[in-house]
């Protein structure tokens, strides 16, 4: 969701804050039962004493993750609102398939309709955190409550309440991250300016249905159409095999993978030939197939993996600027 989640200063003070903390703990027990044998006070006050600077710690660590959902999130989606893309993403945004999507969405794409997903993919995970949030107040105020006299639970209604809300949480959760994913998931060629013409077809496997096996299979390709750069895309998808084609005028040329490492042949322009060197072999490169010609560039797939044409497009958009710059 966060492309800065695990990182920045806030999460540097934020891991020596817990390892601090848990160490401070245990000098703090240690100290308490050897040096002041605060087990010896009355009730259940010397448990209070050791207990507390762990709820404490703890309650700083829920405080921690519900600024970064309400502040630390909106805070980088602002800055995602703000941001102009020139040109095509560069070879960083390679990192993963979610930054090559953000980054792609910034250049050439709306970057606006991936900050309203992004936006409605949260909600499900505050709701999510805020039942957690709630179990543990449950599980912990009855006994600190309890220490101090104010307020004393019965332990069957107690431990009641926990394991409702243990069973709430499993078939909650699901549903809840599922949601979010659903939330995520459903609208990511948007922000790329592209969207969904045709919808791949099933069809009957006859070996399968013989052998107990599958029994429907992809029988016509899934089409993504759309238009970025001012160019015309049109990307094919069925089981393995993918065509993702960017409409332009360009030199004949073919690339080919040998193993993961992008080779063009002899009569590939030197600027495609300088593009490709800064790739290095990698797997997302495997199967893939490079034309181009007077009417674009196509990229054809063989290939394991969902939604690799994303790494499709990107290559062929990152080949057309490599020879627009010359």
């Amino acid at each position: 969701m966060m492309k800065q989640l695990h990182q920045g200063l806030d999460y540097r003070l934020y891991q020596i804050y817990i390892w601090g903390g848990l160490a401070l703990i245990v000098v703090q027990i240690l100290v308490s039962t050897l040096v002041f044998d605060v087990l010896a006070l009355p009730g259940s006050q010397g448990f209070l004493v050791l207990i507390s600077p762990f709820l404490l710690w703890f309650a700083g660590i829920i405080l921690y993750w519900w600024w970064v959902f309400l502040f630390k999130g909106n805070g980088e989606l602002e800055e995602l609102g703000r941001a102009q893309g020139q040109g095509v993403p560069g070879i960083k945004a390679l990192k993963s398939w979610s930054t090559l999507h953000r980054a792609m969405a910034i250049h050439g794409g709306h970057v606006e309709e991936l900050i309203k997903n992004e936006k409605r993919a949260t909600w499900p995970v505050l709701l999510w955190y805020g039942s957690v949030n709630l179990l543990v107040l449950w599980i912990f105020c009855p006994f600190a409550l309890g220490s101090l006299g104010i307020f004393r639970l019965d332990g069957g209604i107690w431990l009641a309440g926990v394991f409702v809300w243990v069973a709430l949480m499993l078939v909650g959760t699901p549903v809840l991250l599922g949601w979010g994913a659903k939330a995520a998931g459903e609208a990511y060629l948007t922000p790329l300016g592209l969207a969904v013409t045709k919808i791949s077809g099933l069809g009957v496997d006859l070996i399968g249905l013989i052998g107990g096996g599958q029994q429907l299979i992809p029988d016509s390709p899934a089409i993504v159409e759309g238009e970025r750069y001012g160019r015309l895309v049109h990307i094919e998808t069925i089981d393995k095999h993918s065509l993702t084609v960017v409409q332009a005028e360009m030199p004949e040329f073919k690339v080919q993978s040998n193993e993961g490492k992008l080779v063009p042949d002899r009569g590939a322009p030197e600027a495609v030939a300088r593009a490709l060197k800064s790739l290095r072999k990698a797997k997302r490169w495997r199967g893939i197939v490079v034309y181009a010609g007077l009417e674009g560039i196509a990229v054809q797939r063989q290939s394991k993996g969902t939604n690799m044409w994303l790494y499709d497009l990107w290559l062929a958009e990152y080949l057309l600027a490599a020879l627009n710059a010359g």
